[in-house]
């Protein structure tokens, strides 16, 4: 058998954010095997903190034995207490179906952060009296950040002497809200806007670095602190620091190195910083050398103790700048101002390279849109300046970057710029929570392709360590409400498990005690509790999310009893079933409107309750809890019930505010009981048929959806049998529809299906209404998984008109799933890739009524009749045009051909 790369070996290391750690990583691994049908029916785990004892097969800290399970992801640590801060390796082998053991993988090695509070050390400190600074006038930024005035960037320093060789030497700091740590001249990492955002009353996230190669015999940590979100109007007082160095030798820790009040504080050449505002930087007050060994820092003030919140490890990838864009155009408004359009809505920031007298300022301004005159059209940022001002040294080339802020933009207008701006003199740097890709899809429509590439760039630039509604105005917070409606997609696309685990933990510790939680997460808008319930939900739809496609059962259990609090918080405020006062979004954003307008408040709401409830019965059965699985099943039949007597008319459900049917058909108000099987059978067909007379005649095949419906439509339409009419009201061109967003330029999906220039809400860089790329990889491309952690699948190509192609793959728990196909004149070709333990359904059409179809050479269907069976290749039944067969892992080629 092939060994397991190692690469392919992963282990996490989990936490309770409240400082009640987990000691238990967990590990996963993926299977090769060269014969088909295969499945692990046993492993074997080893762990030691020596790599010597693994190369003798001995786990001295834990040897789990050969256990009989399938599972290969997730398996818990059941071994010898871990030590804070300590490096551990590992590595498994396997048996196969047959018996047979695979070779032991390489080794992968995990380290342990500091899990208890004892293993800190350090203390939170600042800077006595941090200055403020405002060149801007009367700056008066971000009605809902509460941005004005800006603390100036807070910079420390600390020297420390070492003896002898460091064999090991780690950092773990977190700088509040946001830093850069830099070790004798050089920045440490790369990462940007760390730490990852939380609710900074509750809990701060620590990073881990080796510095071990960088360590000499005296040393200096410098860091610089930005505000982020850990400003005045959260309630959070000034950044803060918390640092601490392991210096080991002999795999003894000989010295540490903390954050107390010894350290030296200043100001420097950061003088304003905000992420809505954007900074200043004035490079005449740059103190060389600040961050090198042997600096004067004598005129530097003492660091003061500050309180701050308990401390976790950030498990989920940092933000780094991923791309770097240059300006594929540029023009000039005046001989000193000049506009550059990188080609692609984005959220980072400029990288300027420039050359000119000292003094002389340059200012940045960031925009998504132009107007027609060329100059930028900054409506869509509302409050946020989105402005980064540096102030030349005069020093020859001198290169600026930002530090503690991010826009949206397309666009950057660059004036007071001394002499010739050429393109070489910017780079747009693409910065986002780096989630490595996980997915990919294309097909033979063009629209569609650009579709999916906009969705992948509006959801990246909506990733900053929580998932943000836009990334442009002076918003960018947790929205629940887009978080979970995207976040299907976001699976097929990239490894969210950590991201969405941590924004779980976000939603907990931002939960009531009446089980109420707010509409955005992290509450910095403390206002907006309680949810309205169809932005609440999220909490429930991310945990069956990461269950189902990650196969992560310790999720619910971990969830579980909050969850319930959230059910029980609707349960209270249901009368007689029917959620009538907690509505306040709704379906959001429907062609024309922003509040919803058709579809009633009451009927989401309450369609939410039902959505919840039935959720918290599944996951008590996987939990194995039965009095709550029953318990829920009945509340949620009589939530059914209620809702039916409620909305249900005599052919639709309510239109409008709850009264007399309106004469037009609604469809979000007929898509939603639709989707979760709540229509009663002898009406199905009836709201099915109104539904269908909306899209198809009332629209032209065009949604008349918000966020809500919007998240459905395709997916009611196909599970009916109407997926050529979902086919072509997602290839529409015209208003309204995603196609009409690409027609008219847009590189990103829109807040709103009009295209708006204007002020108000109208971001060109928003995600909520990119659920559809969900659809394309399970309708358009086939791939469909079918029971938690990918262990089923459905592979079933589409036979739309004018489709000729898709191809799509999802790195799953369990290794690749892919899936290609092809259809020619008489032909189809359908190329399948499936990982080892699953198993997958394969939907095979037929071109004709007889028709043949085969898997490599031999013949597997003709005429009507299966023929040629083997162990890996199952005949199942004939459901109209398609043959199906279940098939084990590996690679396949099925052809299917007509043959009159």
């Amino acid at each position: 058998m092939t060994p397991l790369p190692p690469s392919l070996l992963r282990s996490e290391y989990l936490t309770n954010p409240l400082g009640l750690n987990s000691t238990s990583p967990r590990f996963s691994w993926i299977l090769e095997h060269p014969r088909r049908a295969s499945r692990q029916t046993a492993y074997q785990v080893i762990v030691s903190p020596e790599p010597s004892f693994l190369d003798k097969e001995v786990g001295d800290y834990w040897d789990s034995g050969r256990v009989e399970s399938e599972r290969t992801s997730g398996v818990v640590y059941d071994g010898v207490p871990l030590w804070s801060g300590k490096l551990y390796f590992w590595k498994v082998r396997w048996w196969d179906g047959e018996g047979k053991v695979s070779p032991w993988s390489d080794p992968a090695w995990f380290e342990m952060g500091l899990f208890q509070e004892r293993d800190w050390k350090a203390k939170w400190i600042s800077r006595q009296e941090a200055a403020e600074f405002s060149s801007r006038g009367n700056v008066t930024l971000g009605v809902l950040s509460g941005e004005s005035i800006q603390n100036m960037g807070i910079y420390l320093r600390k020297e420390f002497k070492v003896k002898g060789e460091t064999r090991r030497a780690r950092i773990y700091v977190s700088g509040l809200g946001y830093y850069e740590l830099r070790l004798n001249g050089r920045k440490v990492g790369d990462h940007v806007l760390d730490p990852a955002q939380t609710d900074y009353r509750k809990v701060a996230l620590y990073s881990v670095f080796d510095i071990t190669a960088d360590i000499r015999e005296k040393n200096s940590l410098a860091v610089i602190l930005g505000n982020g979100r850990h400003i005045k109007a959260y309630g959070y007082g000034k950044p803060r620091l918390m640092l601490q160095v392991h210096l080991e030798r002999e795999n003894e820790l000989i010295e540490r190195v903390v954050s107390d009040e010894t350290w030296k504080t200043s100001s420097g050449a950061l003088l304003e910083n905000g992420i809505y505002l954007g900074e200043r930087y004035d490079a005449r007050l740059e103190q060389d050398g600040w961050d090198l060994p042997g600096f004067d820092d004598s005129s530097w003030a003492g660091a003061e103790v500050v309180e701050g919140p308990r401390l976790a490890p950030q498990l989920i990838p940092p933000i780094r700048v991923t791309e770097r864009l240059r300006p594929v155009q540029t023009w000039s408004l005046r001989p000193d101002v000049h506009v550059f359009d990188f080609g692609q809505n984005f959220s980072g920031w400029v990288r300027l390279t420039a050359r000119g007298p000292r003094d002389r300022e340059i200012r940045i301004r960031h925009a998504e849109l132009v107007n027609e005159d060329g100059t930028l059209n900054v409506l869509p940022n509302q409050n946020a300046e989105a402005t980064d001002i540096y102030l030349l040294k005069g020093q020859g080339d001198e290169v600026y970057e930002p530090r503690f802020t991010y826009h949206g933009f397309r666009y950057a207008e660059v004036s007071g710029y001394p002499g010739e701006l050429s393109r070489d003199c910017l780079e747009g740097c693409f910065v986002h929570s780096d989630v490595s890709k996980n997915g990919d899809f294309r097909c033979s429509h063009d629209l569609l392709n650009r579709v999916h590439q906009n969705v992948l760039w509006g959801q990246l630039s909506n990733l900053m360590s929580i998932p943000t509604d836009c990334p442009q105005r002076d918003e960018r917070q947790g929205w629940l409400g887009d978080a979970h409606l995207s976040a299907e997609e976001a699976i097929f696309n990239f490894d969210m498990a950590a991201f969405y685990g941590k924004f779980l933990e976000d939603i907990r510790l931002a939960q009531r005690e009446d089980g109420s939680l707010p509409d955005t997460v992290p509450p910095y808008l403390g206002k907006l509790y309680p949810a309205d319930p169809a932005w609440g939900i999220a909490y429930l739809e991310l945990a069956w999310l990461l269950y189902y496609y990650y196969d992560d059962e310790r999720i619910l259990q971990k969830h579980f009893a909050g969850m319930r609090r959230y059910v029980d918080h609707l349960t209270k405020n249901a009368d007689g079933k029917i959620i009538q006062k907690l509505g306040k979004y709704g379906d959001w954003c429907s062609p024309g409107v922003v509040a919803p307008k058709k579809t009633p408040l009451e009927l989401t709401s309450t369609w939410c309750y039902y959505r919840a409830v039935s959720l918290l019965s599944s996951f008590a059965d996987v939990l194995g809890r039965p009095d709550d699985v029953r318990s829920y099943a009945r509340l949620a039949d009589d939530i059914k019930t209620a809702f039916n007597a409620k909305f249900l008319l005599d052919d639709q459900y309510a239109a409008g505010r709850v009264g007399p049917a309106d004469k037009n058909p609604n469809q979000t108000s007929n898509i939603l009981p639709l989707a979760l099987d709540m229509v009663p059978p002898e009406k199905k067909e009836i709201v099915l048929g109104r539904l269908l007379d909306s899209v198809v005649k009332e629209w032209d095949y065009h949604p008349d959806t918000g966020i809500l419906g919007t998240r459905y439509l395709l997916d009611v339409l196909t599970e009916n049998g109407h997926g050529e009419k979902a086919f072509r009201v997602a290839t529409q061109r015209t208003y309204p529809g995603w196609g009409y967003m690409v027609e008219q330029g847009a590189t990103t999906l829109w807040e709103r299906w009009e295209k708006l220039t204007g002020g108000g809400m109208n971001s060109h860089n928003h995600i909520m209404l990119g659920s559809i790329d969900a659809w394309f990889y399970r309708v358009i491309a086939g791939l469909k998984c079918t029971a938690p952690g990918w262990k089923k699948m459905i592979i079933r190509p589409p036979l739309f008109a004018g489709l000729t192609e898709a191809s799509a793959e999802v790195m799953t728990v369990r290794g690749k799933a892919g899936v290609s196909w092809r259809r020619e004149e008489r032909s189809l070709q359908l190329t399948v890739q499936v990982p080892v333990g699953t198993e997958a359904e394969l939907h095979l059409p037929l071109l004709e009524e007889a028709g043949l179809i085969k898997e490599g050479e031999s013949v597997i269907w003709r005429d009507g009749t299966a023929s040629g069976q083997t162990a890996e290749i199952l005949f199942l039944r004939r459901e109209n045009e398609f043959v199906l067969f279940r098939v084990g892992s590996g690679f396949y080629v099925f052809r299917s051909e007509a043959t009159g």
